[in-house]
């Protein structure tokens, strides 16, 4: 029996409607007035790169874009992620990093995406530096459940990581010429990170953001540990990924609050496929009131972030 939660999930209509509420949103929230553009092409670029992943890798066993539908759904919610250029990037990128992650699935030969990989996250340190925090976690999932970390796919990410700095440090060693040492300048923003733990960074809107995607991953994930039998090996690696960087990504919230606006771009893609698994795939009247009650606080909030916006 098909409730109201399969028939959005499998309905055609459901990711166009999501697209359209998704611009709705951006134009309420100021897109226009504030000439957010660059932003906003970055966010749709990230859901076109949402929806590749998930054809890519049939997430979903059934035909469903639930999986671009909730990362715009979610995405939504924070209004105040809007006008910063360097989310914008940092959203793009990590959903890129993914993309190209698990396109290297059980594949040794990939020295090209490896470096790609961490070309761009060393490409997004140089905005943020604090973001290299993902490159542990990149190499876990490479090696336990990618498949595709080996001497060489190790050596093209190592390579990766350097490229943007050599060629940053040149560039700068080129305009400074009588100044040489400040080739190296850049470096001391690493220095300067703050790492002492500061919850009172947070504030109300991100917390209940936070809170929201933990249960709606713990629901997800309960899920997925139970029906993953049904799955094919690659699309259970995938969702372990998937778990794996969620549960990462809390942790470094938990000791780096203060970094908030850096990871919950990356928590937002994780936690996506792995809701969207659950609405797809369940069919009881529990679910189906769980969706209801979740539409209704993604509805409720994103609707007082943009009132408070």
């Amino acid at each position: 029996m098909k409730r109201f939660q399969n028939k959005i999930a499998e309905s055609r209509k459901t990711l166009p409607i999501t697209i359209i509420y998704g611009v709705g949103i951006w134009l309420l929230a100021g897109l226009v007035n504030n000439g957010w553009w660059f932003q906003f092409l970055c966010f749709f670029a990230s859901v076109y790169a949402m929806i590749h992943l998930n054809n890519m890798n049939l997430m979903i066993r059934i035909y469903s874009r639930s999986v671009s539908a909730a990362y715009i759904m979610l995405s939504c919610i924070t209004v105040w992620l809007f006008p910063s250029v360097n989310g914008a990037v940092i959203q793009l990128g990590s959903v890129l990093i993914l993309l190209l992650l698990f396109s290297c699935y059980q594949d040794h030969q990939t020295r090209g995406r490896a470096f790609y990989i961490f070309l761009i996250a060393s490409l997004i340190s140089l905005l943020e530096p604090r973001y290299l925090l993902f490159v542990p976690i990149i190499w876990l999932l490479m090696a336990t459940t990618v498949y595709s970390l080996c001497f060489r796919t190790f050596l093209a990410s190592l390579i990766g990581l350097i490229t943007p700095y050599w060629l940053y440090a040149g560039w700068l060693l080129y305009n400074n010429r009588h100044n040489p040492e400040m080739a190296l300048s850049f470096m001391s923003r690493f220095t300067e990170i703050q790492w002492a733990t500061d919850y009172s960074a947070l504030t109300r809107p991100q917390i209940i953001y936070l809170a929201l995607l933990v249960v709606v991953f713990l629901v997800g994930t309960i899920h997925f540990w139970i029906t993953s039998y049904m799955d094919k090996i690659r699309v259970r690696q995938i969702y372990t990924s998937l778990i794996m960087l969620t549960l990462y990504t809390l942790v470094l919230l938990a000791v780096q609050p203060q970094i908030y606006n850096v990871l919950i771009y990356m928590l937002t893609i994780a936690v996506s496929p792995i809701i969207a698994h659950f609405v797809s795939l369940t069919h009881t009247r529990m679910s189906n009131l769980f969706f209801l009650l979740l539409m209704i606080v993604i509805f409720t909030l994103t609707g007082m972030n943009l009132w408070i916006s």
